[in-house]
């Protein structure tokens, strides 16, 4: 039922940042292998340093220019805009580079949708067992919703499993359930750039986006009618932590023409029984 987005290949070109013979090789014990041939040298020269400091806990500028066969002013330069970007922190005015807080959040993330995925895994079974449609677990991830988990429904007309795909936000039932938990000021920031669309039906401006969160608030479960893909219904239920903070969301997706509006309040009922079943597991160790 679902479709994959396609993504045309992109040109190979040269990085204006990268000095002459920069051409993104890995040095001797990085262990990743020959660089692809479109890589560009000095995104592969962050990525290594961001890599080091994850490893080795500190990095300082001559060892990074030694670690990347670049002049120390090249290190340095790279180095300092990590250190800009939240992935590096340099103490005081040495020449050591330490781990950043962007480079700690994200291990953080990780670990907790991993934890999240093993909590919620046998309650996203159960609720497509009882649905007989197909469940996803989903995070935000900026103004995009990824699909995290799921479980497919056997049914010989169903919705495919979207795990590992990003979609708007806004045009999915989760993405809207998560949205309209958090406070109208947030999801602001999280549009500087305007609203994607996928269908016809897909809220096109922010000011749609807001006004419809305002409706899934009073419900308390969102709706996507044909606003991810032309074929798919889908509904959203938020799930909070213990803490009450908002961490991903359940979708119940089926054919658009099997979702019909009189199924909604009953899956929504069935869908937040189980949000507050995948809350409560948070508590229990694992």
């Amino acid at each position: 039922m679902t479709k994959s987005a396609s993504t045309e290949p992109r040109e190979p070109g040269r990085d204006p940042a990268a000095e002459p013979g920069q051409d993104g090789r890995q040095g001797p014990g990085d262990g990743w292998g020959a660089a692809p041939p479109y890589s560009l040298a000095s995104v592969d020269n962050a990525l290594r340093l961001i890599r080091a400091l994850d490893e080795h806990g500190e990095l300082r500028v001559y060892e990074a220019a030694e670690l990347l066969g670049v002049a120390r002013s090249t290190a340095h330069r790279l180095l300092s805009t990590l250190a800009f970007r939240g992935f590096a922190e340099q103490h005081d005015s040495s020449h050591v580079y330490r781990p950043g807080p962007a480079l700690a959040e994200a291990g953080l993330r990780a670990i907790s949708r991993l934890d999240l995925r093993q909590v919620a895994r046998p309650h996203l079974r159960a609720l497509s067992e009882e649905t007989e449609e197909t469940v996803h677990l989903v995070v935000l991830e900026g103004n995009g919703a990824r699909f995290v988990d799921g479980v497919e429904s056997t049914r010989p007309l169903r919705v495919g499993l979207r795990v590992g795909m990003v979609l708007p936000a806004h045009a999915t039932a989760a993405g809207k359930a998560i949205l309209a938990a958090l406070p109208p000021g947030q999801v602001h920031d999280l549009y500087p750039r305007g609203v994607q669309t996928l269908t016809g039906r897909t809220l096109r401006t922010l000011e749609d986006i807001e006004r419809h969160l305002s409706g899934v608030r009073r419900a308390g479960h969102a709706v996507n009618h044909r606003e991810s893909a032309e074929d798919v219904a889908a509904v959203g239920v938020v799930i909070h932590n213990p803490a009450r903070t908002p961490v991903a969301a359940l979708a119940v997706a089926a054919p658009a023409e099997r979702l019909q509006p009189a199924r909604i309040p009953l899956i929504a009922i069935r869908m937040h029984r189980t949000s507050h079943a995948i809350t409560d597991a948070m508590t229990v160790p694992h």
